[in-house]
C-alpha cells in the first residue's frame, strides 16, 4: 500500500517556498476580536476540528450583526505563540467599537489585527495537510488556498476568506 504524503510544519526558506509555487501576501489590516482560551475545546472550520488549547487564543471575525453569542460568529483558534507572534493590538487612531464589537468585547474579547504576511497558493490538485490545531490529516480540495504561516506551519483557507484577509495580486491567482 502507497505511504500518503502529508505536508507538515518545518522551516522553510524564501527560495525553497518560491520553489514550489509559493508567493507571499501581506495581510490587508482589518479588525479582528480576540479571547484568550480558559480550556481546552473543539473548534469547527469548514472542513475541520481543530483543538485548542488552553492559553491560545480564538479570534472573531465581527459581522454586520449582532449575533446571540460567540460560536455564531466566524471563528479560528490560534497557538498562542504563533498569535503573540504575528497579531498586534489595534491602534486606529480615535477608534470606537461599534454595536457589534461591544457586543464582543462583552464576552472578553479585544480588539487586533494581523500583522504579518504569509507565503500562499491557490491549490490546483488535492493535497493532505497536517494543521498544528488538528489531530489528523485532511485532504484539502483544488481552489483553496495552502498557507505556510511564520513558523512554518500549513493551513488553508477558502478564496474569499483569503482574498479579504490578504493583497492578492490579479496576476498572482
Amino acid at each position: 500500500m502507497p505511504t500518503i504524503r502529508v505536508l507538515r510544519q518545518r522551516d522553510w526558506n524564501e527560495d525553497e517556498l518560491q520553489a514550489v509555487g509559493f508567493h507571499h501576501y501581506d495581510t490587508r489590516k482589518r479588525l479582528v476580536m480576540a479571547k484568550v482560551i480558559v480550556e481546552t475545546r473543539n473548534v469547527e472550520v469548514t472542513l475541520e476540528t481543530l483543538i485548542a488549547g488552553r492559553g491560545d487564543v480564538l479570534c472573531y471575525e465581527p459581522s454586520h450583526i449582532v449575533r446571540a453569542g460567540l460560536e455564531d460568529y466566524d471563528h479560528w483558534p490560534v497557538r498562542r505563540d504563533l498569535f503573540i507572534q504575528t497579531y498586534r493590538p489595534w491602534d486606529e487612531p480615535g477608534w470606537r467599537p461599534n454595536e457589534v464589537e461591544a457586543h464582543l468585547m462583552r464576552f472578553g474579547c479585544r480588539p487586533y489585527y494581523k500583522a504579518s504576511g504569509v507565503w500562499a497558493q491557490r491549490l490546483t490538485r488535492p493535497i493532505y495537510v497536517q494543521t498544528l490545531e488538528s489531530q489528523h490529516p485532511i485532504l484539502v480540495p483544488v481552489g483553496r488556498w495552502l498557507i505556510i504561516g511564520v513558523q512554518g506551519e500549513p493551513y488553508t483557507m477558502g478564496d474569499t476568506k483569503f482574498r479579504s484577509r490578504y493583497q492578492v495580486e490579479v496576476q498572482q491567482v
